[in-house]
């Protein structure tokens, strides 16, 4: 039986090496964005984000939305009282869907950009850098993490990130299937300490870690795969955090 429209199904496989991702006719990106603000505002992971990012607290600010697929957070940044004054900026590898963002807000600049080469923009030319759901789909993440802390002046959001922390990093295959056929992506389950140990040799510190409502797990595996929320802080940037209380919890900095 063929699955119904607006359906889309998801199992994991594990597999020895990156692999080549295998889009589909009609993404899932495209479907989520005829969604209204109002119905993505309610999404736990929309709202998980959107948080943190209130915890950052900048009445004005430049943000890079890396991995912008169908640009719809252009929106819902626009709809919330504290990013509302917000400059928006969004980059992807995909042409397609950076062209479908660009016709759907022609007053918002947005960039095709490739996995491992630089980003087409100054150092510390961002304040904050969102990454929600990208960081995984990237073979080697390590180079694009010195990048986002290169253009950052100090903050970036990595948020739905899959780790365990028992279990050593693990290369899976994502299949989606739908109406529009079937799609397939490699990414990474990350171990949570050596992430963390990565995010500090490119120059970053932790100052939040948040578990979010998802999980998956993988064949023959018990450990659950959690996705995690981090912002992180360039450690050589000057610290300007007035009106910020910072408490160390665990030996991680967290806003409160």
């Amino acid at each position: 039986m063929a699955p119904e429209a607006g359906h889309v199904s998801t199992h994991y496989k594990l597999v020895s090496e990156w692999t080549t991702a295998k889009e589909g006719t009609g993404t899932f990106d495209f479907d989520v964005a005829k969604r209204s603000v109002d119905w993505e505002l309610a999404v736990p992971v929309v709202r998980d984000n959107l948080e943190a990012l209130r915890l950052i607290n900048l009445p004005e600010a430049k943000l890079l939305d890396f991995g912008c697929g169908n640009g719809h957070y252009q929106s819902i940044l626009s709809a919330c009282s504290y990013t509302a004054k917000w400059d928006y900026v969004g980059v992807d590898a995909r042409p397609d869907l950076v062209q479908f963002c660009s016709q759907t807000y022609p007053k918002t600049y947005f960039e095709t950009v490739k996995d491992d080469s630089p980003l087409p923009f100054a150092d510390s030319e961002f304040d904050i850098v969102l990454a929600s759901g990208v960081i995984q789909y990237i073979q080697n993440e390590e180079v694009t993490l010195a990048e986002l802390c290169r253009v950052t002046r100090e903050y970036v959001l990595v948020s739905r990130l899959p780790t365990w922390k028992y279990h050593d990093p693990q290369i899976v295959v994502q299949c989606l299937r739908g109406a529009f056929g079937e799609e397939q992506y490699p990414l990474h389950v990350f171990n949570r300490s050596m992430v963390e140990d990565s995010f500090a040799q490119v120059g970053f510190s932790v100052i939040l870690r948040d578990y979010g409502s998802e999980v998956f797990f993988l064949p023959g595996i018990r450990e659950p795969v959690a996705h995690v929320l981090y912002i992180l802080r360039k450690t050589r940037a000057k610290r300007s955090m007035v009106g910020h209380k910072i408490a160390v919890y665990s030996g991680v900095e967290a806003f409160r």
